[in-house]
């Protein structure tokens, strides 16, 4: 059973791990598919993922969350809400190894994700933003609800604030590059 919790800052170098160092990683970042963004050392995590993220006190803002399949520590889910309008959030998952992959776990976690910032933070807008490539990340993604947008640049303008639309409005890839999904409560 698919459980998801908040992690906490003794976490974050496991987080990190999961996501820079696994088996996992060249399916959404680092060469040779995705040049345009590169895997990110130890420090450029820490910059990326401020401490907020594993402290109950910057939950307003962002958490980083450990998904748990039967106790099992499995992947992460992140949302971030400081750089977005109000009662919006963006989300990211990855997985911790690929032999999770593909076994409907991060489906699972997303939906759990969405519910909890939509009771506990009243969260009506979601984001979340892969690779056009990450044709599998996409579909799961559609599993949970989200809408592939059409219009990129208006639902970027509509989900960030204007100060953070010139550093976060590309996204992990590129304008170009990055898909667009939404969905709306």
């Amino acid at each position: 059973m698919i459980n998801i919790r908040h992690a906490n800052i003794s976490e974050k170098e496991k987080t990190y791990r999961w996501l820079c160092l696994s088996d996992t990683a060249n399916l959404h970042m680092g060469m040779p598919d995705y040049p345009e963004s590169p895997i990110p050392d130890w420090v450029q995590f820490q910059n990326d993922f401020e401490d907020f993220y594993y402290l109950e006190s910057g939950r307003q803002k962002g958490s980083m969350m450990i998904i748990e399949n039967d106790k099992e520590e499995i992947g992460c889910l992140c949302y971030a809400c400081f750089h977005l309008r109000p009662y919006s959030a963006e989300l990211d998952i990855w997985l911790k190894k690929k032999r999770y992959c593909g076994k409907g776990f991060g489906p699972q976690a997303l939906h759990l994700l969405v519910q909890y910032l939509a009771e506990k933070q009243k969260v009506k807008k979601f984001i979340i933003r892969p690779s056009e490539k990450n044709i599998r990340a996409i579909a799961a993604y559609e599993k949970v609800g989200f809408i592939r947008t059409r219009n990129k640049e208006n639902t970027i303008r509509k989900y960030l604030k204007h100060t953070y639309l010139e550093k976060y409005g590309a996204g992990d890839y590129g304008f170009i590059n990055t898909a667009v999904l939404i969905m709306e409560k």
